[in-house]
């Protein structure tokens, strides 16, 4: 009996994990609140952290439904 696990294309990434009844809609508000946030950091590395989340959540949401508003 052959077995050939199936082959992995590198090229394609999960699709985002959200919380149940998570929507593309939600991953902007918290993008936007991400940002928010960062306006208010005390740190450059905290404003920095918390702008590549935002850009991280906004790029999620733009998977889920890339007709989404970004806020």
């Amino acid at each position: 009996m052959d077995f050939e696990p199936p082959q992995h294309d590198p090229a394609s990434e999960p699709a985002p994990i959200l919380p149940q009844g998570g929507s593309a809609d939600q991953l902007r508000e918290q993008a936007a609140a991400c940002r928010r946030l960062a306006l208010q950091s005390r740190t450059r590395a905290g404003k920095t952290g918390l702008d590549a989340l935002g850009d991280h959540l906004d790029a999620q949401a733009y998977k889920l439904d890339p007709w989404s508003l970004k806020r």
